[in-house]
């Protein structure tokens, strides 16, 4: 993989795969309790799902990450004779109602005011095979980073025991598996942590 310096506030291209990331300004949380997880879930399904595809996630509590592939315009109701310009704005004003959405019920909840995401948020374009598997193992693999669990199925608030399970999801399992060889070797995979040299810029907080 190459050094070239790697744009995180790529344009929003759809069919393409991205990880989007964000945190919290300075030393605030953005979640508190479960409910605040919960309830962060609930705005990706509610902005998010309708334009996009989930591949993984993982919320701790000061940021988040996730791996998503954009909708085609066809894909969604009243936007089929839309410009590629058109909906990459459209994309980001989503993003930017996903992110004021969660703020304000935050801020109200907890008796706050002004930004609590950096902005912009951060967006990578998941160009190869390799970076695929490695960063869902990265995201799945971010509370154990960060000291707030031992084993990974002990962390809530990932899409790693959805994607092993075989219950009902609105998550894209079957596109993520078929990275894998198998369940099992999605299994190994994160458990042996496998890692590529140069892909660490990739990785950022």
């Amino acid at each position: 993989m190459s050094r070239k310096t790697v744009n995180r506030t790529e344009t929003l291209v759809c069919g393409e795969i991205y990880h989007v990331y964000n945190k919290a300004v300075g030393s605030e949380l953005l979640f508190k309790t479960d409910e605040d997880y919960e309830h962060f879930l609930k705005k990706i399904e509610r902005f998010i799902l309708p334009v996009a595809n989930i591949y993984a996630y993982c919320l701790i509590p000061n940021h988040f990450h996730l791996m998503l592939r954009i909708k085609e315009p066809n894909d969604i109701p009243g936007l089929q004779r839309i410009s590629e310009d058109e909906y990459s704005n459209f994309l980001l004003q989503v993003f930017g109602n996903f992110f004021n959405s969660y703020s304000k019920s935050f801020n109200k909840l907890y008796n706050r005011t002004g930004r609590l995401f950096f902005q912009p948020f951060k967006r990578i374009m998941v160009e190869d095979e390799d970076y695929f598997v490695l960063l869902v193992n990265y995201i799945h693999r971010n509370p154990i980073h960060h000291g707030l669990v031992k084993q990974l199925s002990d962390w809530k608030y990932s899409s790693y025991k959805t994607i092993i399970s075989d219950k009902p999801t609105r998550l894209d399992r079957v596109e993520v598996l078929s990275f894998f060889d198998s369940i099992q070797d999605f299994f190994l995979f994160h458990e042996e942590n496998k890692q590529k040299p140069g892909v660490e810029k990739f990785y950022c907080e």
